[in-house]
């Protein structure tokens, strides 16, 4: 065969295999109308997209198959989650919550639609994740890591907090949300030395009662049967202080209370966690699993 004839070849497998790597054209448009490329979200909050489909016509399409991707800033893929029909050619996907650490930079949004016969469209779009999430910041100003408080069924837009810290490297960080019922998280950090017994576990949780008001004015106290046990926590014994909040002044309800007191491998601080709400009782379970994720400071943070 001419040398001609085998570049002609070469030439024509080359575009074959060119237009089979083509995108599929689009069958109608595809927009995404949250989140936009200027949305900036913080770790741990919901994030729901959504996005509008129309034929070639600019009809809008119902009953399409729609699925919506979440891409983290590392490119794979983060969650995976369908769009409901809303009608009138709109998509409503699930919320995804973004992780709580670790994910800052850009996120991308990637959606495809199928509907009628085989017929489909595409959209992506990229947005910030510009803000760290609380627990990050308190992590990188005081070395420890815990998950803020949240409400189940909620989000963190009701979170709010408070910090302290003393010129001996004592303070606190109190957390509260209100979303649908009061939470609160607090940790303590302080010199002192490990309760040697109930009587001086107990007097240790009263001491921080003052620092550990959220809302001063509504007279916030205790009830006077506290007690004390020695429990394991994360694989070290720890005092555990329980008891009921009462109020004073009848503007909020008292609820449990319970206080965790140890002490952090290669740190001479006394370390408190304090959880309790006002609400429902059943919340308590839910800051106990939160309290579960404290990590003590590295070597490198104290």
């Amino acid at each position: 065969m001419p040398l001609k004839c085998h570049w002609l070849l070469a030439v024509c497998g080359l575009l074959l295999l060119l237009s089979a790597c083509q995108q599929t054209p689009s069958d109608g448009q595809l927009t995404i109308l949250f989140p936009l490329d200027t949305t900036e979200l913080a770790g741990g909050r919901s994030l729901r997209v959504t996005v509008s489909l129309a034929d070639a016509a600019g009809q809008p399409v119902e009953g399409a198959a729609v699925q919506v991707e979440l891409r983290s800033p590392d490119g794979n893929v983060f969650a995976a989650v369908p769009g409901a029909d809303q009608g009138q050619g709109r998509y409503l996907a699930d919320y995804v919550r973004l992780p709580q650490r670790g994910a800052e930079g850009t996120w991308r949004v990637v959606t495809r639609a199928t509907w009628g016969d085989d017929q489909q469209a595409q959209a992506e779009r990229a947005f910030i994740k510009g803000l760290p999430f609380l627990s990050e910041e308190l992590q990188r100003q005081y070395g420890f890591w815990i998950e803020a408080p949240s409400v189940p069924g909620c989000d963190y837009n009701s979170l709010t907090h408070k910090t302290g810290q003393h010129e001996d490297g004592s303070g606190y960080v109190l957390m509260y949300n209100g979303c649908h019922g009061r939470v609160n998280l607090d940790v303590h950090w302080q010199h002192a030395a490990f309760p040697a017994d109930e009587a001086s576990a107990i007097a240790c949780a009263r001491s921080l009662l003052d620092v550990a008001q959220h809302e001063e004015d509504y007279g916030v106290g205790l009830e006077p049967n506290l007690l004390a046990e020695r429990i394991t926590f994360q694989g070290r014994l720890v005092w555990r202080v329980v008891g009921r909040s009462k109020t004073t002044h009848g503007k909020v309800r008292g609820g449990p209370i319970e206080w965790l007191i140890f002490q952090c491998p290669g740190s001479e601080l006394l370390w408190t966690i304090i959880i309790s709400t006002s609400n429902e009782p059943a919340y308590m379970d839910h800051l106990r699993a939160l309290r579960e994720t404290f990590q003590c400071p590295t070597a490198a943070s104290q």
